[in-house]
C-alpha cells in the first residue's frame, strides 16, 4: 500500500502537521551556576546568541514527501514558520505520489546527496535499512523525546533497532449503512472487540442484507446472484491488507512479529483467506474482486451510499463520513481471533544527514501528535501514541467531532491487546519479493477457479524460501 487514495490522504496530512509543527518550537534553557551568574551571564548570553546565528545560517534540513501543488505550498509556508521560530531551515521537497518517489530517492543515494528525513512507503523500509542508511532513533524513544509510540506503528529492523515510526495508526474498519441495516431488521455491527460478530453471524448479516432486482435477499430462497443490486459486502481495495487481516483474524498469519516464524503457508492461514473468496463465490454476498487496487469498490462513502450495506475500508476513510449521520463504523468480524491489520506511512531519517542530532530533534516533533490535532480531529488520522488512547483528557482532545460508533471501535482496538496485528511490510525484509510471487496466483482462488490450497501448495515453497533468505535483495 505504497500509494494511492490512502497515501494522499496522509501526505495532506503531512503538511498540515508541519504547519503545527512551527508554532512549537521549544525556548526553554537550563540556568547556569548561581554563584558565578552575575559574571558569567553575558558571556553566556554572547554565546547563546551565536550559536543561534550559526544555527540559522549553517543548519538545513531537507525533508521529503509526496503530495500535490497544494500541499506543496503548505509545506512551504510551515518551513519557513520553522525557520523563522527554531533558526533551523527547513528544505521541503515533494514528489508526486506515484512510483517516482522510491526512483528519486535511489538517484539521490547514487549521486550520495539523500535528504535528512524523508516519508517512505511501508513496503520500502526493510529496503533502506538493508542498505545500511537509515539511523536508529531508539534514543528518542529511550530518553523520552519521543513517547512511547503503539506497537503497531513502530518499525524494527532484524536486529530490533528502532528505524521508524508511523505518522498515524492507520487501521481497517468495518463501515455500514445504519439505513439499509434498518430496512433489512439487523442489528448494527459491534464496536468492542470482545463482541465481535462470529463467522457464521457475519454471514448470515451480509446475507440478509444483499438483495436482487426482484427482492429477494441472499437468504430467501429464489436469490438470483446474477441480479444482485446491493451486496453485503465490499472491499475497498483487492489488496494484501484484507488478506493479512484473514490470515491472522482466522489463528494463523503471515510471519510471526518476532519475524522468527514463516505461517504464511499454515493451513489456517490458509482457511482465512478460503473464507474471504467464499464471500464472493460461495455465500455471494460481496462483489468480486482481483489482487489489485482497480478492482475494490471506492471509498466507504461511495459504496453505501450505492450498492453496498457494508464497507471494509481503512480508518482514513473517517475524513469522509463527517456529517453523515447514515455511516456507523464497528469492529470486523473473528474467525478464530479478533484483530484488525494496520497501516500507515512511515517517517525515517536518514544516517547520512551532516546534522543528524536537529534532524532526530526536528523528527521527534513531527511524530507529536499534539502537532496533528487537527487531522487526528478529521480521522484522516489516528494518535500514533498509546497515552492519547488511554488519558481521557488526551482521548477528549480528538475524538469530538467522530461519530460515537467510530470512537468506541478505534478505541476498543487500540486498548485490547494483541488486537491489532503490524503489517509485515514493516519488518520483514523479503516482504515485496514475497508479495509479488503471491500475486501472481492468487486470483485464481479469489475468482473461484481454485482452492486457497490449491494455489499455496504451488506457490508457498518459492515464498518461503524468499522469506528465508532474509534479504530484501
Amino acid at each position: 500500500m505504497k500509494f494511492g487514495k490512502r497515501n494522499l490522504v496522509l501526505s495532506l496530512a503531512l503538511t498540515m502537521a508541519f504547519s503545527a509543527l512551527a508554532g512549537c518550537s521549544g525556548n526553554s534553557n537550563n540556568s547556569g551556576n548561581a554563584k558565578n551568574a552575575a559574571t558569567e551571564a553575558p558571556k553566556a548570553s554572547e554565546a547563546a546568541a551565536d550559536k543561534k546565528d550559526v544555527s540559522a545560517k549553517d543548519v538545513t534540513l531537507e525533508l521529503l514527501y509526496w503530495g500535490d501543488d497544494v500541499q506543496k505550498k503548505l509545506v512551504e509556508a510551515a518551513a519557513e514558520k520553522y525557520t523563522a521560530d527554531t533558526g533551523v531551515k527547513i528544505n521541503a521537497q515533494v514528489l508526486p505520489a506515484d512510483g517516482t518517489f522510491d526512483t528519486f530517492i535511489q538517484t539521490r543515494l547514487q549521486s550520495g546527496e539523500l535528504p535528512d528525513i524523508s516519508y517512505m512507503g511501508e513496503g520500502d523500509i526493510q529496503k533502506y535499512n538493508e542498505m545500511g542508511i537509515l539511523a536508529d532513533i531508539s534514543d528518542l524513544l529511550k530518553d523520552g523525546s519521543i513517547p512511547e509510540k503503539l506497537p503497531a506503528i513502530t518499525i524494527h529492523s532484524p536486529e530490533q533497532k528502532v528505524i521508524g515510526v508511523g505518522l498515524s495508526n492507520q487501521m481497517e474498519l468495518l463501515f455500514y449503512s445504519k439505513s439499509k441495516f434498518d430496512e433489512a431488521g439487523v442489528s448494527y455491527p459491534p464496536t468492542k472487540v470482545e463482541d465481535a460478530w462470529d463467522w457464521d453471524t457475519f454471514v448470515a448479516n451480509a446475507k440478509k442484507l444483499t438483495k436482487d432486482s426482484k427482492g429477494k435477499t441472499a437468504a430467501d430462497a429464489g436469490f438470483d446472484a446474477s441480479l444482485t443490486e446491493n451486496y453485503g459486502l465490499g472491499f475497498t481495495a483487492g489488496r494484501e491488507f484484507h488478506h493479512f487481516w484473514a490470515a491472522n483474524a482466522n489463528g494463523g498469519g503471515i510471519v510471526s512479529p518476532d519475524g522468527k516464524e514463516f505461517q504464511w503457508d499454515s493451513p489456517k492461514s490458509a482457511e482465512g483467506i478460503q473464507k474471504l473468496a467464499d464471500l464472493v463465490n460461495k455465500d455471494k454476498v460481496a462483489s468480486p474482486f482481483t489482487y489489485t487496487w482497480s478492482t475494490g469498490i471506492g471509498s466507504a462513502v461511495d459504496a453505501l451510499s450505492g450498492g453496498y450495506a457494508m464497507a471494509i475500508s481503512g480508518s482514513w476513510d473517517l475524513a469522509n463520513i463527517k456529517g453523515n449521520e447514515d455511516i456507523g463504523v464497528g469492529v470486523l468480524p473473528k474467525m478464530e481471533k479478533a484483530v484488525t491489520m494496520n497501516a500507515g506511512a512511515p517517517l525515517v531519517v536518514y544516517n547520512t544527514s551532516k546534522h543528524i542530532e536537529e534532524a532526530k530533534k526536528f523528527y521527534a516533533y513531527m511524530v507529536n501528535p499534539e502537532n496533528s490535532l487537527e487531522l487526528l480531529k478529521s480521522g484522516a488520522w489516528l494518535p500514533n501514541q498509546a497515552d492519547w488512547y488511554t488519558d481521557p483528557a488526551l482521548v477528549d482532545k480528538w475524538t469530538g467531532d467522530l461519530p460515537e460508533s467510530a470512537k468506541e471501535t478505534i478505541l476498543s482496538y487500540s486498548t485490547t491487546k494483541d488486537a491489532i496485528v503490524q503489517w509485515p511490510a514493516y519488518y520483514v525484509p523479503a516482504y515485496l519479493k514475497m508479495n509479488t510471487e503471491y500475486e501472481k496466483s492468487i486470483d485464481q482462488a479469489l475468482s473461484g477457479k481454485k482452492t486457497v490450497k490449491e494455489i499455496y501448495d504451488s506457490i508457498m515453497p518459492v515464498i518461503k524460501k524468499l522469506w528465508e533468505s532474509g534479504k530484501v535483495s
